[in-house]
């Protein structure tokens, strides 16, 4: 009993580190500030954004947007997301780059300009996405 016991405590920390290496958030909402990778699905169509930590000049976030049915063509990048900091301050899509896919499946990175040192936490807002309203993404940036 005691080894399947310890076989089992392994499977599960097995799987959450998995888990965790991997980026994918769990929860069908942003979550917590921290995680990298966020996902919100609605509408029958679940957007996902992973604060990218190669940066450079840019605050860069991979926006990916997967559905089962319909198709998302129609969606610009750069129209349906906005950057925000705590402090007030927006920033639009300067640069789309490495956009793919097409119909059910599309995801591109998006670069906004360089966020201030002042800002503490950053949302990045997707708009008018399969009927939902807005989603919002957030992210701490206080080391």
């Amino acid at each position: 009993m005691r080894r399947g016991f310890w076989v089992s405590v392994l499977g599960v920390v097995a799987v959450t580190g998995l888990i965790s290496w991997s980026g994918v958030a769990l929860a069908a909402s942003a979550g917590p500030a921290g995680n990298l990778s966020q996902q919100v699905a609605g509408g029958g169509v679940t957007v996902a954004a992973t604060l990218l930590k190669d940066q450079a000049d840019t605050t860069a976030i991979k926006l990916v947007l997967d559905t089962h049915s319909g198709n998302l063509d129609g969606y610009k990048f750069e129209a349906i997301a906005t950057l925000r900091d705590d402090t007030g301050k927006t920033y639009p899509v300067e640069v789309v780059e490495k956009a793919s896919g097409g119909g059910h499946h599309r995801e591109a990175v998006l670069r906004f300009g360089k966020v201030g040192s002042e800002a503490r936490s950053i949302e990045l807002i997707v708009k008018d996405v399969a009927g939902v309203k807005e989603r919002t993404f957030r992210w701490t940036t206080a080391e």
